[in-house]
């Protein structure tokens, strides 16, 4: 048979196998672990940081609309218009500085375009721009700065034809009014300035007042580097890149540590993105930069129509670094272990070999001996006591191994399995021991180190095989103020110490358990690393800080309560106003701070926050004196901790709420005389009319006119008239019923509504009281005048059925009191209706009469007072009607006025007025200059000083041959643009008149900066100056007034020779009238001026 293996080397070969495979298996399962907690780690950061990214994404986008909100309010409460855009836009200015990542907030309002924004520049600043639009009074774009004393202008500069209107943005919020939305990335108009192209992302909303009508157009913008700063301090706050992929028809990416103002195209890499939900596999790609990360998505719909992905990775070469440290370390552990095997299995096979050999030799020697009863074994090797005395107990061995066999076998059954848990118990105290990221060493009685796991040389940067059995003073110094580690150990219970370890000082929690041994302790020290926790907690003291800062600076109150509507916290204001100890807050219903009455409201807009999200709403609040305060509240659903909840706002609307009154009241009165202005007055109309188609009741309309008021006030000033009206203000109310209506109608117009009149003549009798009472004197500033008024009166349902009709009829009966002689009243009849009628019917004949040749021009010459003969002439037009013969100016003009002819007629005029007068300068006439008169149609429908200019060209006269007549009503429309109109004619060389002066509202302020050569004395006071002492003492005022302004005066309706003598004695510089001629026709004034006419001018003056 073939000789049986060594049993030494067999032995050796079987004990190295089972280390090397428990070895393996050790390693192995090591590994395995390591890399399962490496990746679930990496996963678990990586989706933690895109989560709150995603949150911080979701907060700035919350931010900007309820900026937008803050804002809306403010517009809404403004009634916004062009002039109140830039109040509206510096109360909008708190709640837009407090969004540091908002680049701009802007208003547009619909009717002229005019676009008002506040704008973040790069360099920090708050710039307010207000661009014109199409404004019709404003042509530049002007820049304010924020300062100190709040915007100061900053620049200027043309608009460019820059329309707020014509942009995505505006339309985007007026197809979809109702509620605001976001718009996707799309390119900005920027600043001349600015030589790159910006793109941004807006929010927009379409706000509208009660009646439901546009009032403004509202956006939030951000642009894509604000963006992008933002999520780069996102980004290094969790050590991660972020990418935000922009889906829709043409996916885009907006967010992107590469992009610069304008989107990139969605790299190859992350095509799988677009059009799907949230990632929740990690995944790791390879980038174009070759380097390796992991990569998670997840979905942000950030309205109905717009969504994101938001893309958050990590490189991966910083994720498997200390994964890879691990295996190094391992691989060496296991080819250390596997080397130190094969050496112990030689030096085994040898160092027991040898003398089992030299057994095995005498064995045998003592087998050839052939004595098998007695055997017998020569010595062996003195070298293990075993063999030597091996061959002694061979012989009892013998005899005794048939009865110890079945003992040797159970106990080494039972050996075995002790030994096996024995090492098994070990071995789990020792992957304990060295797998807890806790530090852990053990001290003997002298300090000295007897235990070191993995985390200790981790944290202090000394291997275990280094600080074993050396005194731990020489491995960590004592933390102060301990000198020494005995005195360390002595304390009792987790202490915090400042240690210094591999990476510099660090806080540590030193907990020691001290176990008495036979004849010794063994100090177990047990170190955690807090500095880490410690920061945290501090930051988290800093951020709770923060929002307490935050939260007690809002100017309301506000609240987070739970979904039962219990205070869960709260701010100062809130502590103030709830009248409750602050340690019983928490817990408290919110509805306890609201009146009883209005608790169903407030649950109601509690649930609805829950379920829909967010409401706003109105509702008191109660002061611990009980007072009660009108609030507007907001909430939006919020989850804490797992708990659904919400939070809200409430602001004190007291002064808003006053305001709101107070402008209701100056909306529906006269701000003069207080009495209900059009607007009430329309309302109370369409009751009253409603009425009486009800119940067949009459109702009474009375529209009053003061006779001559314009006369007082133009002799005593518009202050004094103002008094006047309110004086018949309230000599009007107390004669009225308590449901009649007195109303301002306009200037000095008032309107009467007789509610419910027994019989309709019951209204006449009311008129002529309101007659008889405006007739008695009134006193104003000491000051005694006598009144009279005309009153037009139409009946409801008799003479119409609609508060239109009643008015007109109205109106037309009081034009027949003033015809009939003023101081009176005339009702509605049809007669008047049928002179409405034939108004129409000559409007419809005026439209084609200057092309029938049925207009033509007439001249009445002006004449001079200082040497008699004519230097100029009023062109004056006539109308020939085919079958009503001549019509009359005083007629036709108004209607043409009402109805816009006269703007073709004006052209008309001017051009056939230009055409004579150069006709007669290049017949050899001596220079006449030709007035013509302008309407209030010319200057608000035409540019004046243009037309004027290209008339004179097309013509060809010179402009010192043109003189314009303007009236002082038609420059007092707008005083400011007039001055610039007239001094362009001016500086043409165009002459210019005042006509009519006196019967205007006079402004002698205004006077002196008029560009004006000459004032014409309205005929009314010249024709009743012989008879009139105070018309006579007006004309000598209206002449001392223009002769120290130097300018020119006229006299108009100069008709007799005492006229002229007057006006001579007072110095007037020219006549017209019928005195001197008549108006004539263009024939007849050229043969009047080539016939040497003149003033006798041989009269002294006395």
């Amino acid at each position: 048979m073939q000789p049986a293996r060594s049993f030494s080397l067999a032995l050796a070969l079987n004990v190295a196998g089972l280390a090397f495979a428990i070895g393996a298996v050790v390693l192995t399962g090591m590994v395995w672990t390591a890399i399962s907690n490496t990746r679930e780690t990496v996963e678990q950061e990586l989706s933690q940081a895109l989560n709150q990214s995603v949150r911080r994404v979701q907060m700035l986008i919350q931010a900007a609309e309820l900026t937008a909100e803050s804002a809306a309010r403010i517009a809404q409460t403004q009634q916004i218009s062009a002039a109140t855009l830039q109040a509206t836009l510096e109360q909008s200015l708190a709640a837009f500085e407090q969004r540091p990542e908002l680049s701009y907030l802007g208003i547009i309002l619909p009717e002229h375009g005019e676009y008002g924004n506040l704008e973040r520049a790069d360099d920090g600043r708050v710039l307010l721009w207000l661009h014109p639009g199409a404004s019709p009074t404003q042509h530049q774009t002007r820049i304010l700065a924020l300062s100190d004393e709040g915007f100061i202008p900053y620049a200027s500069r043309e608009p460019n034809g820059y329309d707020a209107r014509q942009r995505p943005f505006y339309e985007a919020a007026i197809a979809q009014p109702a509620t605001g939305h976001w718009l996707g990335a799309y390119p900005w108009i920027v600043h001349a300035s600015k030589q790159v192209s910006l793109w941004g992302i807006s929010y927009v909303r379409a706000i509208h007042d009660r009646d439901g009508s546009l009032l403004c157009v509202l956006d939030i913008d951000l642009d894509l580097p604000a963006l992008n700063r933002f999520l780069q301090d996102t980004s290094s706050e969790y050590g991660i890149r972020l990418h935000i992929i922009e889906q829709g028809k043409t996916p885009r990416l907006i967010g992107s540590p590469d992009i610069a103002s304008v989107p990139l195209a969605v790299p190859a890499d992350m095509h799988e993105f677009i059009d799907t939900q949230s990632r929740t596999d990690i995944q790791k790609y390879t980038a174009a930069d070759r380097q390796q990360y992991w990569r998670l998505a997840k979905r942000f719909d950030v309205s109905e129509r717009l969504s994101w992905t938001i893309v958050a990775s990590k490189p991966a070469a910083l994720i498997e670094a200390s994964l890879r440290n691990q295996l190094y370390q391992m691989a060496g552990m296991g080819l250390a272990m596997a080397f130190g095997l094969i050496l112990m299995v030689i030096y085994m096979a040898r160092r027991f070999g040898r003398p089992l050999a030299e057994l095995e030799r005498s064995v045998d020697s003592a087998r050839q001996s052939g004595t098998p009863n007695e055997l017998q074994f020569s010595p062996v090797t003195q070298e293990f006591r075993e063999t030597q005395r091996l061959s002694e107990a061979l012989t009892r061995l013998a005899s005794a191994v048939q009865q110890r066999e079945q003992q040797l076998a159970s106990q080494t059954v039972e050996l075995f399995a002790a030994k096996e848990q024995q090492v098994t118990s070990l071995a789990l105290k020792g992957a304990i021991f060295d797998s807890t990221e806790t530090a852990i060493f053990s001290l003997d009685g002298q300090l000295r180190v007897i235990e070191w796991n993995r985390a200790a040389e981790r944290l202090f940067g000394r291997l275990r095989t280094e600080v074993l059995q050396h005194a731990i003073q020489t491995v960590i110094s004592p933390p102060a103020p301990h000198t020494s580690w005995f005195t360390l150990l002595a304390r009792p219970g987790p202490t915090t110490y400042l240690l210094t370890g591999s990476r510099g000082p660090f806080e540590a929690e030193l907990r020691i358990i001290t176990v008495p041994t036979s004849g010794d302790v063994v100090h177990t020290c047990i170190i955690d690393d807090i500095s880490a926790r410690q920061e945290a907690e501090r930051r988290l003291r800093q951020e709770r800080d923060y929002a307490d800062t935050v939260l007690n600076s809002l100017p309301g109150v506000f609240y987070h309560c739970d979904a039962q509507a219990r205070l869960q916290r709260w701010n100062k204001n809130l502590e103030l106003i709830a009248g409750i100890p602050i340690d019983q807050l928490a817990g408290t219903p919110i509805t306890r701070l609201i009146p009883e009455r209005e608790h169903a409201l407030v649950n109601r807009k509690i649930q609805e926050t829950l379920d829909q999200g967010s409401a706003h709403f109105e509702a008191s609040y109660r002061l611990p004196d009980g007072t009660l305060v009108p609030g507007l509240f907001t909430g939006a659903r919020f989850t804490h901790d797992g708990e659904r909840g919400f939070v809200g706002l409430g602001l004190d609307i007291s002064k808003r709420k006053h305001a709101e009154a107070r402008l209701q009241h100056l909306a529906t009165h006269d701000a003069l005389t207080d009495l209900p202005n059009r607007l009430l007055l329309q309302e109370r109309l369409g009751e009253a009319v409603a009425r009486a188609a009800e119940t067949g009741i009459s109702q009474a309309i009375l529209l009053l006119d003061l006779d001559r008021f314009k006369i007082i006030n133009d002799a005593y000033g518009h202050p004094f008239g103002d008094a006047v009206l309110k004086a018949v203000g309230a000599r009007l109310a107390p004669l009225l019923g308590a449901h009649d209506t007195v109303a301002r109608h306009g200037g000095d117009e008032f309107l009467i509504l007789l509610a419910d009149l027994p019989h309709p003549e019951t209204a006449a009798a009311q008129a002529a009281r309101i007659i008889e009472a405006i007739r008695q004197p009134f006193t104003i500033n000491d000051r005694e005048i006598h009144l009279s008024g005309s009153i037009g009166l139409s009946i409801c349902p008799r003479d119409g059925n609609d508060p239109e009709t009643l008015i007109k009829h109205a109106d037309q009966a009081m034009y027949q009191a003033k015809h009939l002689g003023r101081n009176t009243y005339a009702s509605f009849n049809a007669t008047m209706n049928r002179m409405a009628q034939q108004r129409v019917t000559l409007e419809a004949d005026l439209r084609n009469a200057a092309s029938a040749g049925q207009l033509h021009l007439v001249y009445q010459p002006k004449v001079s007072l200082h040497h008699g003969h004519i230097i100029g002439c009023e062109a004056l037009l006539r109308w020939q009607h085919p079958t009503l013969g001549m019509v009359p100016p005083s007629q036709f003009i108004p209607v043409a006025e009402e109805s816009g002819l006269i703007i073709p007629i004006s052209d008309w005029v001017l051009r056939t007025a230009c055409r004579q007068a150069k006709a007669w300068a290049d017949a050899g006439l001596p220079p006449l200059a030709v007035s013509v008169n302008i309407s209030m149609g010319q200057l608000l429908h035409q540019n004046l000083a243009q037309w004027t200019l290209d008339m004179l060209e097309e013509t060809g006269l010179a402009s010192e041959l043109l003189e314009l007549e303007l009236t002082e009503s038609l420059i007092a429309q707008d005083i400011e643009s007039m001055i610039v109109t007239l001094a362009q004619l001016k500086q043409a060389g165009v002459k210019l008149s005042i006509d009519d002066f006196g019967t205007g509202y006079s402004n002698l302020s205004y006077l002196k900066n008029l560009p004006v050569d000459t004032l014409k004395i309205d005929q009314s006071f010249v024709r009743n100056m012989l008879t009139h002492a105070e018309d006579e003492t007006i004309v000598r005022a209206v002449i001392a007034l223009a002769h120290n302004l130097r300018l020119n005066v006229i006299a108009e309706g100069v008709e007799t020779r005492e006229h002229c003598h007057i006006l001579r004695q007072h110095h007037c510089d020219e006549i017209q009238g019928y005195f001197f001629s008549r108006p004539i026709a263009a024939p007849e004034l050229e043969a009047l001026v080539r016939s040497g006419k003149h003033l006798d001018m041989s009269d002294p003056i006395g």
